[in-house]
C-alpha cells in the first residue's frame, strides 16, 4: 500500500505504528541477556544436552503439557549455530509477530477501503503492544507465538482454498494442512487446529475427500499427541474447575480474552471489571457474527476463518483456565497470555471493518477517533519498554556465576530459576560442554580461577571502591557472597571481572561488575554508574586483608573481609534449642507480625515483619549474652535484611536467606559478654520478610 501525505489520518497512524514497533524493538534490546531464564534451563539447555547425546525422544518429550517440537528446532539452531547467545531466539519472536501482522494484512486488505486504511497501521501497533513483553523478550517463548500464528495461517489459507480456482485451491489446501500439522508441535492448544479445520471444511462443503482426509489426519495426530501423555503435576483439572469453581472459570476466561483492556485502563479493580466486560463483548460479538455468517457460508469464507480462529483462542482460554485456575484468576492476565488475546481482538476488528466502512461512507463519522484514543491509552505501557533493565540483567549474571562456581545460592539463582538444586544439575552438564553462558566471558571457566595464581598484572593506578557487604550463605558454607563497588579513576573505567586475591597471589574469589550504583555516579563520576559488583569469596578468608584485581585492567583495591560473629544452622525450632525468651525484646519493637506461613511452636513465640504483606518493613532489637541462640527465617528473596550490634564497631551484616527455619548462634569470642542486636527488614518486594522465634516468657 502506498502512503500519501494527503491522507493525513492514515499517515499519522503509520507514524504511530512505527513508533510503537520501534519501542517494542528497543524494549527487546533493553531486556536482552545471554543468561538462560526460567524454563530455558530444562527446556532449552537440558533438551540440547539430551539431544546431543543421541536421545531423539527429547524432541517429542513433553514440556509441561506441551510438545514444543518447532521451538526446539529454534533452540537447536541457537545453540549449534549461534553459540547459545539467545539473540537469535529473540529475533525469531519479533519475526513471528511480524508474520502475524502480514497474515492479518492479507485479511484486512480484503475488507477495507481507502477511508479505513488507518486500521492496518492501528493493527501493527496493537500487535506489538508491550503488555506481551514476556513473549517478545524471552527466548523460550517462540512456541507461544507459533501456537496462535500457525492456526491463523491454516484457517486463512483454507479460506483462500475455497475462493480460488481449482488448481490453485489444491495448493492452498495443502499449505493450510501443513500449517495445521505444524500447530501440533507448538503447544497443547495446537491439537485444536486440525479438528477445527475439519469442521470448517464441513460447513463450507469442501467435498467429502478433503473433509475425510482432515478428519482422519486429525484423529491420527491427536492420538499420537496423547500417546504416552502424562498430566503435569502441580496443575489443576478442567473437570475440578467446572465442578468446584465454575464462576471462577468463567471469570478467568473473560479476563483471558479481555486482558489487553485491563492494562489500557491502568490495572486495579477497575481494570479487572473492564477486562471482563471486554471479554464478554468479544464472545458475544463473535457469536453474533457466527450466526450471521452461518446463514450463508459460501459468501463468508473469510469471516468463518476468522471466527474459527477466535473459537480456537476461546478453546485455548478454556483449557488454560482448567489447568491454571488454581493459581487464581489474576493469572489469566499474565504477560504471556496477552498474545492470543491481542490476536483474537485483531480478528474481531477485521469482522467489524465492513460496518465501519458503511458508517464512514454514509454518516461522515470520524471513526478513526476511538482508535486514536486507544493508541493514546496504550502509550503509557508502551513507554515502559524504555525502562532500564540493568539491575535485572546484572542479577541474572550473578545467578549464572553461582551456577558456574557450583554454589547453591538460592537467593541469586532464583533470578534465573526457582530451584537452585535443579539448576545446578542442569548447569553442571551444560558447563562441562561450555554451552550458552558457560562458554562466554566473563562466566566461562570462572570456577577454574579459584585456587589458581592470579595473572592480573597491576601497575600503579588510582582505584576507588569499597567492599560494602559480606553475606553468609546458609545453603553453602564454603563461600560468602560479597558486594561493593570499584572504579579505576585514571582510566575512567570499570573492569568486567574481578579476582579476589590473597597475600600469596592465589585467587580466593571472583566477582562481576555492572550493578547500577547511581550513588557512586553522583559522588565520583557519571561513568561509574555501573560500578557495583557482586560475587563470591571462600569463607576461609574471613577477617583477612585481600586485593580486588580487575582482569584485563589496572584496577586494584585492598579490602578486608569481615569475620562473622554468628553461626547459622538449618533447624526446626524447639524450645530446647534457644536460650532467650520474649522478655529480651527491647522497647519499640516493630515486628508485630509473624512469618508468611504463620508458624506456631509449642512454648515459643514467633515475631515477624510480615503483618499485612511482603511490603511491611521494620526492626526488632534483642538483648543477648555471648553464647545465646534463637531461630530466624526469611522469605526467598534476600539482601535487605540486616543485623547490627548496637554501640559497637562491628559492621552491619546482611542476614542470609533462610527459606527454612535456622538457628542463629552468637558464640564468637570477639563478642562482649552482653550486647544488643538489631535485626531490620528493609525489603518491600516479593518474598522480602523476616521472622524470629524464641521461648515464651511463661
Amino acid at each position: 500500500m502506498i502512503i500519501s501525505k494527503k491522507n493525513n489520518i492514515t499517515f499519522i497512524f503509520c507514524v504511530i505504528s512505527v513508533l510503537y514497533i520501534g519501542l517494542a524493538i528497543f524494549g527487546g534490546i533493553q531486556h536482552y541477556s545471554p543468561v538462560p531464564h526460567w524454563d530455558m534451563w530444562d527446556g532449552y539447555l537440558g533438551f540440547y544436552v539430551k539431544a546431543l547425546s543421541g536421545d531423539w525422544s527429547a524432541w517429542w518429550a513433553q514440556h509441561n503439557e506441551h510438545r514444543i517440537v518447532i521451538a526446539r528446532l529454534f533452540f537447536w539452531m541457537d545453540l549449534a549455530w549461534f553459540h547459545g547467545t539467545g539473540l537469535f531466539l529473540i529475533i525469531i519472536n519479533y519475526v513471528l509477530v511480524a508474520l502475524g501482522c502480514f497474515t492479518f494484512t492479507l485479511a484486512i486488505n480484503e475488507k477495507t477501503n481507502s477511508k479505513t486504511q488507518f486500521i492496518l497501521f492501528f493493527m501493527y501497533s496493537w500487535m506489538f503492544y508491550w503488555i506481551q513483553n514476556n513473549n517478545l523478550t524471552w527466548g523460550f517463548q517462540s512456541q507461544f507465538i507459533l501456537a496462535q500464528l500457525l492456526p491463523l495461517c491454516a484457517f486463512y489459507f483454507l479460506h483462500k482454498s475455497r475462493t480460488t480456482p481449482n488448481t490453485i485451491s489444491i495448493k492452498y489446501f495443502f499449505l493450510a494442512t501443513c500449517f495445521g500439522i505444524a500447530a501440533m508441535g507448538t503447544m497443547a492448544n495446537g491439537v485444536l487446529a486440525l479438528p477445527l479445520m475439519t469442521i470448517y471444511c464441513m460447513i463450507l462443503h469442501f467435498g467429502w475427500k478433503k473433509t475425510f482426509f482432515l478428519a482422519i489426519l486429525s484423529g491420527a495426530l491427536v492420538t499420537l499427541y496423547f500417546s504416552g501423555y502424562h498430566a503435569p503435576s502441580g496443575h489443576g483439572s478442567l473437570i475440578n474447575a467446572v465442578q468446584n469453581n465454575f464462576s471462577g472459570l468463567i471469570q478467568y476466561i473473560l479476563l483471558y480474552t479481555g486482558g489487553p483492556f485491563y492494562y489500557l485502563v491502568g490495572k486495579g479493580n477497575t481494570g479487572m471489571l473492564v477486562a471482563q466486560i471486554a471479554g464478554a463483548f468479544l464472545i458475544i460479538s463473535a457469536s453474533i457474527f457466527s450466526y450471521q455468517s452461518l446463514r450463508s457460508p459460501p459468501k463468508n469464507t473469510l469471516n468463518l476463518a476468522l471466527l474459527t480462529f477466535i473459537l480456537y483462542i476461546g478453546g485455548t482460554a478454556f483449557g488454560t483456565a482448567g489447568g491454571r485456575l488454581i493459581f487464581g484468576i489474576h493469572q489469566a492476565l499474565s504477560s504471556r497470555y496477552m498474545t492470543p488475546s491481542i490476536m483474537a481482538w485483531v480478528a474481531l476488528l477485521i469482522l467489524y471493518i465492513p460496518s465501519l466502512n458503511k458508517i464512514s461512507a454514509s454518516k461522515n463519522i470520524k471513526i478513526w477517533i476511538p482508535f486514536f484514543a486507544l493508541l493514546l491509552l496504550m502509550l503509557p505501557y508502551q513507554l515502559k519498554a524504555l525502562s532500564s533493565q540493568d539491575n535485572m540483567l546484572f542479577e541474572r549474571k550473578i545467578g549464572a556465576l553461582a551456577l558456574e562456581l557450583g554454589i547453591q545460592d538460592q537467593s541469586e539463582i532464583a533470578h534465573i530459576y526457582p530451584r537452585a538444586k535443579r539448576a545446578l544439575s542442569v548447569a553442571k552438564q551444560s558447563g562441562e560442554q561450555n554451552l550458552s553462558i558457560f562458554g562466554m566471558l566473563p562466566i566461562k571457566d570462572a570456577k577454574e580461577r579459584i585456587g589458581s595464581h592470579s595473572n592480573a598484572m597491576i601497575t600503579s593506578t588510582t582505584t576507588l571502591g569499597s567492599l560494602d557487604g559480606t553475606q553468609i550463605l546458609q545453603e553453602d558454607e564454603r563461600y560468602l557472597r560479597i558486594r561493593g563497588w570499584i572504579f579505576c579513576k585514571d582510566s575512567l573505567s570499570v573492569p568486567n571481572l574481578l579476582e579476589v586475591v590473597d597475600n600469596q597471589g592465589i585467587v580466593v574469589g571472583v566477582a562481576l561488575t555492572g550493578q547500577p550504583r547511581p550513588d557512586v555516579a553522583k559522588a565520583i563520576n557519571p561513568v561509574a554508574v555501573n560500578s557495583g559488583f557482586k560475587g563470591y569469596l571462600l569463607s576461609s578468608q574471613q577477617g583477612k586483608t585481600l586485593e580486588l584485581r580487575g582482569v584485563g585492567s589496572n584496577c586494584m583495591l585492598k579490602v578486608k573481609a569481615p569475620d562473622f560473629l554468628l553461626r547459622v544452622a538449618k533447624m526446626i525450632p524447639t524450645e530446647s534449642k534457644t536460650t532467650i525468651r520474649a522478655e529480651e525484646i527491647m522497647p519499640n519493637n516493630e515486628w508485630t507480625g509473624t512469618d508468611y506461613a504463620q508458624s506456631h511452636f509449642e512454648n515459643m513465640v514467633v515475631c515477624g515483619s510480615f503483618i499485612r504483606s511482603d511490603q511491611d518493613t521494620g526492626s526488632i532489637s534483642l538483648k543477648l549474652r555471648r553464647g545465646d541462640s534463637f531461630f530466624y527465617r526469611s522469605g526467598p528473596t534476600g539482601g535487605h535484611q540486616f543485623l547490627e550490634i548496637q554501640n559497637s564497631t562491628f559492621p552491619k551484616t546482611i542476614l542470609p536467606v533462610a527459606v527454612d527455619w535456622s538457628q542463629l548462634n552468637f558464640s564468637s569470642d570477639r563478642l562482649p559478654d552482653e550486647f544488643i542486636i538489631k535485626i531490620s527488614d528493609q525489603g518491600t518486594g516479593w518474598g522480602e520478610w523476616s521472622s524470629v522465634a524464641f521461648k515464651n516468657n511463661k
